[in-house]
């Protein structure tokens, strides 16, 4: 029915709360978008996750959506800031792997050990990358940006059970998944536990 709509006539018809128009974008523009998020993370779960986040964002933001140019060109734009996020939240966690190998080659270990520990915690924020995307959030907030679960949940508009139990959550898949990177996870662990 929408197929033979122009993108000017499907916006004003989303800004009305017409969720077949807002369908019909999604038709329309969520193959493309996809391949080009894709093209840039090289993830396929992480590229999903950012489409999707993208069209909920487009719909909630409907009734105060204002083109300066195409629909289009809107979704790319909004699909760059995405991933530029990303990737700003990716080198915060290159900065925080390099601070925990740093300490670690500060301790007075044998050099076969502080290989085993760069290895080990490398592997550790490979797999915290890896966590959901709103969890892996909330537990890089807890564990390296010293806040505290109130902070969290206000930062984030969550319940504070919500961050306990998703910092919960993270910590058990941790565990689960790298058992062999107890010493680091303990240190993770503990990290900062005076805001708990």
């Amino acid at each position: 029915m929408f197929s033979s709509y122009s993108d000017t006539q499907l916006v004003s018809l989303l800004k009305s709360d017409d969720s077949a128009a807002f369908n019909a974008i999604y038709d329309r523009y969520s193959k493309m978008l996809y391949l080009f998020i894709y093209s840039k993370l090289e993830a396929g779960e992480i590229s999903k996750d950012v489409l999707q986040d993208l069209f909920v964002s487009l719909w909630e933001k409907r009734h105060s959506l204002i083109l300066k140019e195409s629909l289009k060109s809107y979704l790319y734009q909004a699909a760059r800031h995405k991933i530029i996020d990303i990737y700003r939240k990716n080198a915060t966690y290159r900065k925080y792997l390099q601070q925990l190998i740093e300490h670690f080659d500060a301790q007075p270990h044998s050099v076969e050990d502080t290989v085993d520990y760069k290895a080990r915690s490398q592997e550790l924020f490979e797999a915290i990358n890896h966590l959901p995307e709103k969890m892996k959030e909330i537990f890089m907030l807890s564990r390296f940006e010293n806040l505290s679960i109130e902070q969290i949940s206000t930062h984030l508009g969550l319940s504070q059970q919500t961050v306990k139990n998703q910092i919960t959550k993270a910590l058990k898949i941790l565990r689960a998944s790298y058992a062999q990177t107890d010493v680091i996870l303990l240190v993770i662990s503990l990290i900062f536990t005076a805001n708990r």
